[in-house]
């Protein structure tokens, strides 16, 4: 079977943070955009806070995800019925996804570990589902995975590679970021210096744990009340690139750091809200500061 990880993405229109001679150059590119099968090949945790599935299947023989902050659409079977209703592909082969007219059960995951199964040839990962009190379909999935569980993945679209050329990175991150703040961690050199700031209360062993499971020199600080002021302790110099994520409304003072009163170039920061408190399946693409909107 074709090594997904050997195909090289379609190239992005050309922008600061993809110019190869910026020290925050992140390349990328476009992937097949369609849906696919997956079954659960794997089930593991991690941390207690976290389960750790793997996904794979024949239609994974040309899955690609390059870049820490991708991510795909997972649909899920309805916790009551079983049922699963997902996009199908729109032709085999070509890009483009047919949504079904219904109801459908679906959250934003960032693709962990993507790799090639040696013993089928297809494309694998691993999803992190965070363990909650009160589970929504996700979660409850994955505290209930099985191996040979059923869903359906769409995406990524495309990647935005980890800078190579910055000498330090600084990951602002709830736990809902960790996955990609473990893979920042993973995918950027050696030589350079990675410091997390987690947006977590109480004691920090869990998060020190997960995140130094691919790097054991990461740094890892606690946020307090107000990440603005945790960066601004942590300092961020014309060489750090800062990627922050979780919460929407947290990052909105972070957000105002960075544009306004430290006027970094776009290209030298990256913020997603990945979830909005008080919001269901809140849209990651929507503006962190509605007031503000990029």
């Amino acid at each position: 079977m074709t090594d997904a990880a050997a195909q090289p993405p379609r190239p992005l229109a050309g922008r600061a943070e993809d110019d190869p001679a910026s020290r925050f150059f992140r390349g990328g590119g476009r992937h097949r955009f369609t849906a696919r099968e997956a079954f659960v090949t794997a089930v593991s945790q991690p941390v207690a806070e976290f389960v750790r599935v793997t996904l794979s299947g024949p239609d994974f023989h040309d899955f690609a995800s390059t870049g820490p902050s991708d991510h795909v659409r997972v649909f899920f079977p309805d916790p009551a019925t079983g049922e699963l209703v997902a996009p199908r592909p729109a032709t085999e082969g070509e890009d483009g996804i047919v949504r079904p007219d219904a109801p459908m059960l679906a959250r934003d995951f960032t693709p962990l570990n993507p790799r090639v199964d040696e013993a089928t040839g297809y494309g694998a990962f691993d999803l992190d589902f965070l363990l909650h009190a009160d589970p929504g379909p996700a979660a409850a999935f994955g505290a209930q995975a099985k191996l040979g569980d059923r869903l359906v993945v769409v995406g990524p679209r495309g990647s935005k590679n980890a800078t190579q050329n910055a000498p330090r990175i600084l990951l602002v991150v709830d736990p809902t970021a960790f996955p990609a703040a473990s893979r920042w961690a993973a995918e950027v050199p050696a030589s350079t210096r990675v410091d997390v700031i987690v947006d977590v209360a109480g004691d920090l062993a869990w998060a020190e744990t997960y995140l130094r499971a691919t790097r054991d020199d990461v740094t890892v600080t606690a946020g307090g009340a107000d990440l603005a002021d945790a960066v601004r302790t942590a300092g961020v110099d014309a060489g750090t690139f800062v990627f922050g994520a979780g919460e929407a409304s947290r990052l909105i003072p972070l957000r105002r750091l960075l544009r306004y009163e430290l006027e970094l170039p776009r290209a030298q920061f990256a913020l997603s809200g990945y979830w909005k408190r008080g919001a269901a399946a809140f849209d990651h693409h929507a503006p962190i500061d509605p007031a503000d909107p990029d």
